[in-house]
């Protein structure tokens, strides 16, 4: 949930991040996005985070970050 300085939320419900390492790295991520997104953001408020392992994996394997290139 993201929320203005008064408290009042800007945004909320299920949100995923790709191509980050670990729940902090992408929390992190979302919270610099919004940011730039939403003039009125102020704080993220995170109840559940839940990595997905599959995609981690190939994600990491196919992804921007691929050592190989291919």
């Amino acid at each position: 949930m993201a929320q203005d300085k008064d408290g009042v939320v800007l945004k909320s419900g299920k949100f995923k991040v790709k191509n980050k390492t670990s729940s902090i790295q992408a929390q992190i991520a979302f919270e610099d996005y919004l940011k730039r997104k939403l003039n009125m953001f102020s704080k993220l408020i995170v109840n559940s985070c839940k990595e997905d392992n599959i995609s981690t994996i190939f994600g990491d394997i196919f992804g921007k970050d691929n050592p190989f290139g291919f």
